[in-house]
């Protein structure tokens, strides 16, 4: 089992050989979780800048003197207008960029500047999942092919006049391997956000769908490869996009975070002969 990397110093301090470190035990495990993190705007997407490109979508989340930063709240400008994304109900199982038809971006960065400690992120490692399974089972399932788009009032629920609505229903989706190989550590993992998976192949043949996702979340969301957190002030949260997947309850109070979504593409990759493969025999 993985559990998720931890560490108390502070990550904006880190020199180029440590960041890279982190980097690769986010890229290992899936997520990896700062407490105290001394961070503002500046820092914050300065820091995520030393590891990646960071997308600026330029939403209506997207502060125009930060644009890299979505703020994750449902908070409400004097006019009524949403000035976050996710809002305060439950979120289901799901990853970035879901819904879109290239995925690069595949570092979340969530920084807390306002805590509910009645709300908690679920994060499931999806990594370690296949490898805890037979050769045969290994085979079968990287022979299934899906096809992927956003539907609306599954994961979460959205007015069709919504702004997220808007942008989330534009993506005209992928089809894409059910297992697949990270791009920089070659580990496998499941891609499975099944709520947007609306078709699903086995080599040329189509198969059930629907069954196929019934049948995989026992073997994916057991309770040992997941890990739950309770944002407080100044925690960050850091998750690769392929070999995890995450959900969260419903928010009750007034919940802030900054989120950055950016690749690795300034650090230098982890080579696959790299990775320690007992690493998922444990």
């Amino acid at each position: 089992m993985i559990e998720p990397y931890k560490a108390d110093f502070q990550l904006f301090n880190a020199d180029d050989a440590l960041l890279r470190s982190v980097v690769s035990e986010i890229q290992r495990r899936g997520v990896a979780v700062f407490h105290e993190q001394d961070l503002d705007e500046n820092k914050f997407i300065q820091l995520i800048k030393r590891i990646g490109e960071c997308e600026a979508p330029g939403k209506f989340m997207n502060p125009t003197e930060f644009p890299e930063i979505s703020l994750v709240t449902a908070r409400r400008d004097e006019q009524g207008q949403k000035m976050g994304m996710f809002g305060d109900g439950e979120l289901g199982w799901h990853s970035n960029g879901n819904s879109r038809h290239m995925i690069d971006k595949i570092l979340i960065s969530l920084f807390c500047v306002r805590s509910d400690p009645n709300s908690t992120l679920s994060v499931c490692q999806t990594s370690q999942p296949f490898y805890d399974l037979s050769v045969e089972e290994q085979e079968y399932w990287k022979s299934i092919k899906i096809r992927l788009q956003f539907k609306n009032n599954t994961m979460y629920q959205l007015e069709e006049n919504d702004p997220e609505y808007l942008f989330m229903s534009q993506h005209r989706g992928s089809i894409r391997k059910l297992v697949d190989k990270h791009p920089v550590t070659g580990q496998y993992y499941f891609y499975f956000p099944y709520f947007f998976i609306m078709r699903a192949w086995e080599g040329n043949k189509e198969i059930d769908h629907l069954q196929m996702i019934e049948r995989l979340k026992p073997i994916i969301f057991k309770s040992k490869y997941q890990h739950h957190v309770v944002f407080r002030e100044n925690d960050l949260v850091m998750m690769d996009q392929f070999t995890t997947l995450h959900r969260r309850t419903p928010v009750t109070q007034d919940r802030l975070l900054w989120r950055i979504a950016s690749d690795y593409k300034l650090l230098t990759p982890l080579l696959e002969d790299e990775i320690s493969h007992e690493t998922h025999r444990h």
